[in-house]
């Protein structure tokens, strides 16, 4: 998967970049950032991503100290925080500069810091081949959880006690608006095992709020869900403007349980195609309980469909009020014999709003899918 990242020049920043490309592989290659100026703050943010202290390593001093003496150079504060490694992390020998590098073994995998100089990195990368070729034999076991509804906080405060209880597994969470994806990995001899031993404890942690173990999108286990259970859906959208039909025909073979959306703008679409009363918009407003309920049924009604989520709100940055401001977003689904409506205020600008609400919008139909899931007649 190819992805790209700008980060701002500060440790939190390149910490935080960092761990997302972590998140992406078994071996981290980091160039630059390790000299003796003030800039140079890869080391800082290695530290902080492996959440250990930098400390002095005397086999990394005696590189810099050698370097030093043979280019007659004054063994400097500046040249001594190139000694500064963090805890557990060795110090790699550089044959043509000042700057040791830096492997630091973590749950993950390796993680290797390199100086930017073009000549020392391919010098100092060479000679790193071997090593590399023998850590690739080592079994790695991956997993990828989903969850929806709750944020990163809540989902990293219910899973905090997993780094104790899997000491050898790394958790990793990275979060959307309106989903968490959590990622273990683990290398060695039992990894498989631990990995599954860690999943099963998450997958307790989180209860309703897991959408998947194996790595499915959530728009994927609404699309399993309806085909299981033989319905269609519709969507009756206005804030969102299309985003949450957009989701559900992501997945191949969509067309077995989407029938058909509408996208209502102004009051008058609302009226036209979905059918609200004009005496229902005037007394609460567009973005209602009461609206959004009359949206979902009126998909239901307009395209035939078992089932409809409609969504209604203020996405800003103009149109709210003190009752209603901006991020006010109100959702309904209908289906045979019941109906369901939620309403929360979503932070952020307009884009995310929007996002946040067309994905709560796909789990307020995973989530009343599953409490209408039909009993299990006993034989």
């Amino acid at each position: 998967m190819d992805s790209r990242v700008v980060a701002t020049d500060d440790p939190d920043g390149i910490c935080r970049a960092l761990d997302y490309a972590r998140s992406r592989g078994d071996l981290l290659l980091v160039t630059g950032g390790i000299g003796p100026t003030r800039d140079d703050r890869t080391r800082e943010a290695l530290a902080k991503l492996l959440r250990r202290p930098l400390v002095r390593d005397p086999r990394a001093e005696s590189q810099v100290r050698q370097w030093c003496r043979r280019h007659r150079f004054p063994f400097t504060r500046a040249q001594r925080l190139q000694a500064l490694l963090p805890e557990g992390a060795r110090p790699i020998l550089n044959r043509a500069g000042s700057a040791p590098g830096i492997w630091a073994d973590s749950r993950a995998g390796a993680i290797v810091a390199l100086p930017g100089v073009p000549s020392e990195m391919q010098t100092m990368f060479e000679s790193l081949v071997p090593r590399l070729r023998r850590m690739a034999h080592l079994p790695v076991a991956t997993r990828t959880i989903r969850s929806a509804g709750v944020g990163e906080t809540r989902i990293d405060h219910r899973i905090r006690g997993v780094s104790k209880l899997f000491p050898e597994v790394e958790v990793t969470t990275l979060a959307s608006p309106g989903e968490v994806t959590i990622q273990l990995r683990a290398r060695g001899k039992g990894a498989e095992a631990e990995v599954m031993r860690c999943q099963r404890w998450i997958v307790r942690a989180l209860d309703c709020d897991l959408v998947s173990t194996n790595g499915a999108s959530l728009e994927a286990v609404v699309f399993r869900l309806l085909r299981e259970r033989g319905w269609q859906v519709s969507t009756a959208e206005s804030c969102t403007a299309g985003m949450v039909a957009a989701r559900l025909t992501r997945v191949p073979g969509s067309s077995a349980v989407f029938h058909a959306g509408a996208v209502c703008y102004n009051d008058r679409a609302k009226e036209r195609m979905l059918a609200v009363p004009r005496t229902m918009l005037r007394r609460h407003g567009a973005v209602s309980r009461a609206v959004a309920l009359a949206m979902a049924r009126g998909a239901v009604h307009a395209f035939g469909t078992e089932m409809a989520v409609a969504v209604t709100g203020i996405a800003g940055p103009g149109g709210g009020s003190s009752l209603k401001p901006v991020g006010t977003v109100h959702w309904a689904v209908a289906f045979p014999g019941g109906h369901g409506a939620l309403m929360r205020h979503l932070a952020g600008d307009r884009e995310k709003i929007r996002t946040h609400a067309a994905c709560i919008a796909l789990d307020f139909v995973r989530r009343t899918l599953l409490r209408t899931r039909p009993r299990q007649r006993r034989s």
